[in-house]
């Protein structure tokens, strides 16, 4: 126990380094990580490019599946041009994040699924996806996958954080 003065008023202050449980992420400050924004990034496959009218869908989970921290529905699916990956393109689609300041700790290990809703045919060639997770100490989680297909409405493809 230790007595801080401050203001005329003398306070009883607990001495809580060795008896509160910090969740910090190793930081030693004391500040608790917490998720702030996720992303997706892509690089297109020289087998065959997405389509502009073909919906990208994520949901990022917590390892036991049991939390939703981030998703994205229909992502970049238009009738214009610029929502075609064209071969050997990159591409970043903001997810959304659906639990926003969630503790680092809780994130490790999450698991990713990823599929497309296709307007006809498409198959997409994927070199690279990775989702990475941003967290307010400035550090990062990330889940990738390389050297896929997505092949037709409804493929899909899961990953995880190491």
């Amino acid at each position: 126990m230790t007595s801080v003065e401050g203001d005329g008023q003398v306070l009883a202050v607990a001495d809580q380094s060795a008896a509160v449980a910090r969740d910090d992420g190793g930081e030693g400050d004391g500040a608790v990580a917490t998720l702030s924004r996720a992303e997706l990034f892509t690089l297109t496959g020289d087998g065959d490019n997405k389509d502009h009218d073909t919906g990208i869908y994520i949901t990022v989970k917590t390892s036991d599946e049991k939390s939703l921290l981030a998703s994205i529905n229909n992502a970049d699916s238009s009738g214009k041009d610029m929502t075609t990956y064209n071969d050997d393109s990159h591409h970043i689609v903001p997810l959304v994040v659906e639990a926003p300041g969630a503790r680092k700790s809780d994130c490790s290990g999450f698991r990713v699924r990823m599929w497309i809703k296709t307007n006809g045919n498409d198959n997409w060639t994927i070199d690279v996806a990775r989702v990475t997770l941003y967290f307010s100490d400035g550090t990062t989680l990330v889940a990738e996958k390389l050297g896929f297909n997505l092949d037709g409405d409804g493929a899909s493809a899961e990953f995880a954080s190491l």
